[in-house]
Order: C-alpha cells, then structure tokens, then sequence
C-alpha cells in the first residue's frame, strides 16, 4: 500500500513540465497568430473579432497556468498576455480593436460584478460591518489627503504640473488622492475566487472594496466639480454635475435592486426547477444595455442586481454557482483585455513619480487599513492583513481618470498618463499581495 505522504511528492521533473507545458503553449499561440496576421490579412480583417477573441482567451489561459505554475496568482498571466499582446508591445490586439472588444468586455465586467454582490451575504456581514464602515472611512480620508500632499511635493517632478499655480497643483492633487483611494472589486472577487477563500478577512476585504467604492465615486465627482474653477477659471461649479452624480450612482444602485428582485422571482426557491444558465447570461446582457442606455455606472448596476438575488432569493446560490462555472473564462478575458488597454509609454514618461505615488499610497492604506480594523476590536489576522486586499486598482480606476481627460482636455493627457504608470504597479502588485493574505488567513476562515 502506498504511504500517502510518498504519494503527495511529486515526481522528478513535474514541476518543470508544469512551467515548460504553457510556456510552450503561448509560443505556439503567438506564432500562429503572428502567422495568421502576415499571411492572411484579407481573411483575418473578415473574422478579425472572432480570431482575436479566440486567441486572448487561449493566451491568457496558458499564461494565467504558467503563473500559476510559478506560484502567482493566474490573474497575474492574465494581465501580462495582455499587457504584452496589446497596443504598447506587440500589437498583436491593436487600439481600435480594444475598442471593438468593450461589448464583450462590458459583458463580463457585469458577471464579475453580479459575483462580487453575491458574495455580499447579510448574515455573514453582519458582524464585520464595525470593521468595514471604520476602515473604509479610515481609508479613504488618510489615502485621500496623503496623496494630494504627495501630488503636491512631487509637483516640480512632473513637466505638467510643474507650470501649474499652486492652487491647480492642489486641485490635481485632490482628485488624485481621491482617486487613490479606490480599490478595485473586479480584481479582489477573481483572486477571492480562484483561492475559494472564505472567513472573516474576505468579508472584510470584500465589503470595504465594494462599498469604498461607491463612496470614491461619489467623492471624486463632487471634488470633480468643485476644483473646475482652479483649473479652468472659464469654468464655474455645476450643478449638473450632481444631477448626474445622483442619476449615475443612485439609478445604478436602483435600477440593478429593482432588476434583481425581478429575476430573484423568476428563480423561484429552493423547490423550484433550476434555470437555465443562460438564463443568467441574458439577465446580464439586459443589465449591460440598459446601463449603458441610461448612462448608469455598470459595475454597481451589477453589484446591487447580485446582492438582492442573493439575498432575495434562495436560488440565488444557484445562480452565483453558474458564473463561477465559467469564472475562468470570464476572469482570462476580461483581465487581458484590461491589460492590453494600459499604456506603458506612461512607466518611461513619468517612472520615478509613478513609483514614490505608488509606494505612498501603499503605506497609507496599510496604516489606515490596520488603524479602521483595530478600532473596530477586529481579529488579529483581520487587522494584520486587510491592508493587502485594498491595493489592487482597475477597470473603475480607469474610468475616472478618462473623466478628468474629458473635463480638462489641455492637462489631462498628462493625469492620465501618470495615473496609468501607477496603477500598472497597483494591478500587478494587488492580486499578488491579496493571495498572501488569503493564504495566511488560511486556517481562520477554514
């Protein structure tokens, strides 16, 4: 009989095989769409989106098994393919045809979304909601004004800011740190998922990610606003600006409750027959075209729609069950095309400050994170280790910068930039620092 002690050793060279297997697979990917690229060019413009979307699903794939292979979360190979395959290095996916990608992309922004507010169950966030309401107050005060001084000190650093007043240099800098203070719910739930981690420190992690984020928004569109006028003395406050602040935020939280309940009833209870799976995925498309008809913030249309079912309807695990189903596709796709959409000339143009706002910003979520967390009497893992969930920045992260590009077209190239060398360390380094995390609170949420 084997001992089971000999049976868990792996065997002489598996751990290679694991590395060589996928590597292998991603030069044969690569060179078969460079092939596919500079042979056919007729018939790749035909069915150009049909072999772009095939071949970021198998890349990211085999680059999300050969992170995992050397011990980093997939999300990590997801990202990088993309990054790699995008317009910034290889241009294997060029700009335009990121663009062509968004419906898709959007689609699988609202599953992740839908999955993020099923894991907000009522019971379970119950007793951590001291610790998620006094961390994210915590953390998104302390983030908020350590980054605009940051923003303030390095100003002489950076070409753009530098012939700033200093009353624009402040304006720049108070959306910045309130742009700092965002984390991002899409990143947290794909590694939450991919560890099947669960216990305290997620509940936590998870609740502070989701609801800071809605607070973020409704922060930097006031702040927005409310510095126009130091920035383009043209320019006075708008009382437009809350209009659509409260149409975007509150019509998303309303439209996607009301949605919810509604398919919260067509999924019945516990005795009713399953759905369909693609019952779900029509739901989702539904959300993506009526977000997007009312102009309505996606990610929280989805949020509030997978809360409610979740806690509606006693299906509602069912539900949630059915997109974890294919997480793995939806989390290959959508990561690498957030990838392939970061701009990596921004890391040459502005490096050194990228890094002194992205090691500031770090700093400043650990102490507030474990400051919020020990006021609340959380446990000691909690208070050690939330810090580590709230680095990762992403898809809304990217959607506000674009907001200040549009409001002030002369400096926000320039912001834009220098947001997007940041949060390229945020979106490598995040998903990494939250799988430690998980992995040492192992024993507590098992």
């Amino acid at each position: 009989m084997t001992h089971p002690q000999l049976s868990a050793i792996e065997p002489p060279g598996a751990k290679t095989l694991r590395v060589l297997r996928p590597a292998i697979t991603l030069v044969l990917l690569f060179g078969l769409t460079w092939l596919t690229t500079r042979t056919a060019p007729a018939s790749y413009e035909v069915g150009r989106l049909a072999i772009l979307v095939g071949f970021v699903l198998l890349s990211a794939s085999a680059a999300g098994s050969l992170a995992a292979a050397v011990g980093l979360p997939r999300l990590t190979g997801f990202i990088l393919v993309g990054m790699v395959v995008g317009p910034s290095v290889l241009a294997f996916i060029p700009s335009e045809a990121v663009t062509d990608l968004r419906l898709i992309d959007a689609f699988a922004l609202v599953l992740i979304a839908m999955l993020a507010g099923g894991e907000l169950k009522i019971e379970a966030l119950r007793p951590q909601a001291r610790a998620i309401a006094l961390t994210t107050l915590s953390v998104t005060a302390v983030v908020w004004v350590g980054v605009a001084l940051a923003v303030l000190a390095l100003a002489p650093l950076v070409p753009f800011l530098a012939e700033l007043s200093l009353p624009g240099r402040a304006a720049v800098g108070l959306l910045l740190g309130i742009w700092s203070a965002n984390s991002s719910p899409d990143l947290t739930v794909a590694v939450i998922e991919e560890k099947h981690a669960r216990g305290p420190l997620v509940d936590v992690i998870l609740g502070v990610t989701i609801v800071k984020d809605v607070v973020v928004i409704v922060l930097f569109t006031l702040t927005l606003a409310l510095v126009a006028p130091l920035l383009d003395p043209s320019a006075g406050f708008s009382t437009q600006a809350l209009a659509t602040l409260a149409k975007e935020v509150g019509g998303a939280l309303v439209l996607g409750a009301a949605l919810g309940w509604v398919f919260s009833q067509y999924l019945g209870d516990e005795d009713t027959d399953p759905r369909s799976p693609f019952a779900t995925f029509l739901f989702a498309y539904v959300l993506v075209v009526l977000a997007e008809q009312l102009h309505v913030e996606l990610l929280l249309v989805g949020v509030s729609a997978g809360f409610v079912i979740e806690n509606l309807s006693p299906a509602g695990d069912r539900m949630i069950e059915g997109i974890r189903s294919v997480a793995v596709v939806i989390f290959a796709f959508f990561f690498a095309i957030a990838g392939a959409s970061l701009d990596l000339a921004a890391v040459a143009r502005f490096g050194p400050v990228a890094v002194a706002l992205f090691l500031v910003r770090g700093v400043l979520t650990r102490w507030a994170a474990m400051r919020g967390t020990a006021w609340a009497g959380a446990s000691g893992v909690v208070r050690a280790r939330t810090w580590q969930g709230l680095i990762s920045q992403g898809g809304v992260s990217l959607g506000l910068v674009i907001l200040i590009r549009d409001a002030f077209p002369e400096l926000g190239g320039g912001i834009v930039a220098l947001a997007m060398a940041v949060i390229l360390g945020n979106i490598l380094g995040g998903p990494i620092l939250l799988g430690r995390a998980l992995a040492d609170a192992e024993p507590e949420g098992a």
